[in-house]
């Protein structure tokens, strides 16, 4: 749980900044946060490829913030409980999951703009200073090993007043991202969610499918 905490650790510190830069209207620094801890094509065009990683620390909403530490530690809780889970493992997933995430957003970003001029198309006017920040990417890479490694684990959400099998919470809300991936009045980056569970996926595909979960599940249904 250690690098659970400490990634968690960092986040908090970048909230930290934002609430203080916000609180005192401090410009300079919401610049150099903005500049530093988001995801958008104007920082990747000014060479700031650092923050497709940063921008998974950052957090400027408190409502964001507390929502995914809260989803990261659940899953990290999962995860550092299987055996040969360790501390590279929950950082590679973590990392791993932020830069696709990031990469994920970006590319659906610009595939919305269409080839229309720009003065008939205002979302392509948009595409430069949309930002993204946010957790979302590597909790939902999280959520998507946790699922892989232990699929029928009992969840309890506040409204639900029964247990439901992790597998069920994972596939219905990457149903709900599927479905407003293209609404245009949701400010949420589904695509960065979708892009990290496809992430959390491959790496137990590659690296975790031998501490058992669906991999041992489908080998055991093929030989019958």
């Amino acid at each position: 749980m250690r690098a659970v905490w400490t990634l968690i650790g960092v986040n908090t510190a970048v909230f930290a900044l934002w609430q203080y830069a916000i609180y005192n209207k401090d410009r300079s620094l919401l610049q150099t946060l903005t500049r530093y801890t988001t995801c958008s094509w104007q920082n990747m065009r000014e060479g700031r490829y650092i923050t497709l990683i940063t921008s998974a620390f950052s957090h400027a909403d408190v409502g964001h913030f507390a929502f995914n530490m809260m989803a990261f530690l659940t899953f990290g809780n999962i995860l550092s409980f299987i055996p040969g889970i360790g501390p590279l493992h929950i950082i590679g997933i973590s990392i791993g999951g932020a830069i696709v995430s990031s990469i994920s957003w970006l590319a659906h970003t610009r595939s919305r703009a269409s080839t229309q001029p720009v003065r008939w198309n205002p979302y392509a006017q948009q595409v430069t200073h949309r930002v993204a920040q946010g957790a979302s990417g590597m909790v939902m890479a999280a959520g998507a090993v946790a699922t892989c490694l232990a699929p029928y684990i009992p969840m309890n959400l506040f409204f639900i007043p029964i247990p439901i099998p992790l597998w069920v919470i994972t596939f219905a809300y990457a149903g709900l991202d599927m479905f407003y991936l293209n609404s245009e009045n949701s400010r949420i980056g589904h695509a960065a969610h979708l892009g990290g569970s496809v992430f959390g996926i491959m790496y137990y595909a590659v690296y975790l499918r031998r501490y058992g979960g669906v991999w041992a599940m489908l080998r055991r249904i093929l030989r019958r």
